[in-house]
């Protein structure tokens, strides 16, 4: 028979979170049978689980989560009735109940602080490399793990080495050396602390103190400084700018005079690298729909409407925009920031832009084999330059690439994994021409990086100058290196490519990672693909 348990604040807001999990409308559980059954399975595993039936599917769901999170033993039965009865909540559901069972080892700490600071993202793969090094290869981060808090509970299972620091101290120390931590470093420091003095772990040859001191000074190379050196890098404010069609109907009246060009609908959220939630500016609407030719203004109205929130700030920005097929050519980086001054002001002199397909984000069906595709990206090749993988390049001349082209296409690429880059034939211009088959065959092959002409006719430097991009720093370079040729081709500078075909550069890295990870920071909860 269980004890009563007297919950803290930290307890009460887990299980609020498991249960928004289990009352996703789309889940079974949210059904009468799919419920009933759930509750069957769970009763033949766990013994005095409460009888009562409620009227309201919440309130039962609420008593049968409370009463299983304090029985010893009855996590793995919840998690195990919920992924047969409802197999798509499990990715949700399996870090709020390792952080339930984290509690048996950090528990008399409030996490609020703790978590916050824990909940920045790291780039694609950094955080998988960092467990596997703080554990010595003992536990590979599982796909749910998205974010350093996530990665820091699932450890808390894990016992220490014969001598040392359990392995979610460890990581907690290497994280408080990397740049996008620094503001937060005093509270992960204050929290190792306090449980190293706790647990007598704090001077010992191997504790605490000695580590920190190893990653502060360690040579590289020796094996013992951080995962990643730390290094001065300016954070970034990150904005995602949305490009959605218009859906409304035209008027009847309006559709017999003329076909209506397509408008769309502007937005924008703001990531600050401090905070784990998306904000809404204001100004961050374009309100009435506009144009396609009226797009560039519209930014850039948009962009000077925020800048006043920024005036106490001094990180870089990042413009991310979402676009939907037929947008990908727009030359989005030579936008004019602003058009009333007589000379051109692009972009891509005071940003860091990037380009996103806003259907890849927002249609789930694309998303297991994005995941997948990026999920052997990331292991190919260790932490070195991915030469594991490869950009495959459509026939440069449009005329040979027919429908039996598209066939092989999908063949060739579906069957080798290997494969994380697509050079289209042709602009992904219209829906039913050339390159935006490609481009969506691309999509419903998982495929996260596409490179492509803006333009119809573009020199043959175009593939030649994108061949050459994966040398040097390997395919993790391409976003750098294709702005700063966009840049030296606006300086003036000599460039390594005709300018014709530097303008024409269009490329997209879709990285699911950071695009629908990440719980209310993510950027499809804006964007759209989370529901």
């Amino acid at each position: 028979m269980a004890t009563h348990h007297r919950l803290n604040e930290d307890q009460l807001r887990i299980i609020e979170e498991i249960v928004a999990v289990l009352e996703d409308p789309d889940a079974n559980l949210m059904r009468e049978g799919g419920r009933r059954l759930w509750l069957q399975l769970l009763r033949d595993a766990v013994d005095g689980l409460p009888e009562e039936s409620y009227a309201v599917p919440r309130q039962e769901l609420v008593s049968v989560v409370r009463a299983c999170v304090v029985r010893k033993g009855a996590l793995t039965p919840l998690r195990q009735a919920t992924e047969l009865v409802a197999p798509a909540l499990d990715r949700h559901l399996q870090p709020l109940l390792e952080e339930w069972q984290a509690h048996t080892v950090y528990g008399t700490r409030s996490w609020a602080p703790l978590r916050e600071a824990l909940q920045r993202l790291l780039e694609a793969g950094e955080l998988a490399a960092l467990v596997s090094r703080v554990t010595d290869g003992r536990r590979v981060l599982p796909p749910y793990c998205t974010t350093p808090w996530q990665a820091f509970v699932h450890l808390c299972d894990l016992n220490s080495p014969a001598s040392g620091l359990p392995p979610s101290m460890v990581l907690l120390e290497h994280l408080a050396c990397l740049p996008e931590f620094v503001p937060c470093a005093t509270e992960i420091v204050r929290w190792n602390d306090h449980f190293a003095r706790q647990w007598g772990l704090l001077h010992e040859d191997d504790g605490l103190l000695a580590l920190r001191a190893g990653l502060r000074t360690a040579p590289p190379g020796s094996g013992t400084e951080p995962a990643r050196p730390v290094r001065p890098r300016r954070p970034e404010i990150r904005v995602y700018i949305r490009v959605a069609p218009d859906q409304r109907p035209q008027a009847a009246g309006a559709r017999r005079r003329a076909p209506r060009s397509q408008r769309y609908h502007v937005s924008a959220c703001v990531k600050y690298w401090e905070s784990p939630a998306l904000h809404r500016e204001p100004g961050t609407d374009s309100g009435a729909p506009v144009t396609r030719a009226q797009l560039g203004a519209c930014v850039s109205g948009l962009l000077s409407r925020m800048a006043p929130q920024w005036r106490d700030r001094s990180e870089e920005v990042a413009l991310e925009f979402f676009l939907p097929l037929e947008l990908l050519t727009e030359p989005v980086e030579w936008w004019d920031r602003d058009p009333a001054r007589r000379f051109p002001k692009p972009l891509l002199s005071q940003y860091r832009v990037s380009l996103h397909s806003l259907e890849r984000v927002q249609r789930q069906e694309f998303h297991r084999a994005w995941r997948a595709r990026w999920a052997h990206y990331k292991t190919a090749a260790g932490d070195g330059p991915r030469t594991g993988t490869t950009v495959y390049q459509c026939p440069s001349d449009p005329a040979v690439a027919d429908a039996a082209h598209l066939g092989r296409l999908d063949v060739a690429v579906g069957s080798d994994h290997d494969v994380i880059g697509l050079l289209l034939c042709a602009p992904p211009m219209r829906k039913g021409e050339l390159g935006a088959e490609e481009l969506v065959l691309a999509l419903e092959l998982g495929v996260p990086m596409l490179l492509y002409p803006r333009e119809r006719g573009v020199p043959d430097a175009w593939p030649a100058a994108v061949r050459e991009m994966p040398a040097g720093e390997g395919l993790r370079g391409l976003r750098r290196l294709a702005q700063q040729w966009r840049i030296d081709a606006a300086s003036g500078r000599p460039a390594p490519h005709d300018l014709t075909a530097i303008r024409s550069m269009g490329l997209i890295w879709d990285n699911p990672d950071h695009l629908l990870d990440g719980g209310p920071s993510a950027p499809a909860t804006f964007v759209g693909g989370t529901e």
